[in-house]
């Protein structure tokens, strides 16, 4: 099963308050967090605010104006967004402004992230585990991130 992810990578601190009032989903691994984006979560999001999730990057499905309005909310200042299916994409911001881009491993690089005990720092933040980031979305009970203790949960608000 190949990966389907896109997701907002950051080191430590981030507003915790915000992740859950804009109910993001979001993973703790080594000190940084990673929070996925959803379409169904951010079209949402898209219609309260009116702000575009699109990007404007090819080798991006999500990024606009509302991914870094929730960047900026939860306090990120410098953060990878990225794509993760055929390839390991990330494009790397300072305060909401695009600063480099490309394979995955060297953006980690680039924002701290060292192997101390795996193969790559893809692998040093377990991204391999996050092949359906959709289900830490879903409702109730359905939704996986109960099943793991470094995940909250994210939701839509109806």
């Amino acid at each position: 099963m190949g990966h389907n992810t896109n997701a907002l990578i950051a080191k430590m601190p981030i507003n915790l308050e915000k992740i859950k009032f804009y109910g993001l989903a979001v993973a703790f691994e080594n000190d940084y967090a990673i929070i996925f984006l959803d379409e169904s979560h951010l079209f949402h999001w898209y219609f309260k605010l009116k702000l575009d999730y699109h990007s404007d990057n090819d080798k991006l499905d999500l990024g606009g104006e509302l991914v870094h309005f929730f960047a900026k909310e939860i306090e990120l200042e410098e953060y990878l967004l990225v794509h993760l299916d055929d390839y390991y994409y990330a494009e790397l911001y300072k305060n909401t402004i695009k600063t480099d881009e490309g394979e995955i491993n060297l953006m980690l690089q680039k924002i701290g992230v060292e192997v101390i005990d795996k193969q790559n720092e893809f692998d040093e933040l377990n991204l391999n585990e996050y092949r359906m980031p959709e289900c830490f979305y879903w409702e109730g009970d359905a939704n996986w991130a109960k099943l793991y203790k470094n995940i909250i949960g994210g939701f839509i608000n109806k």
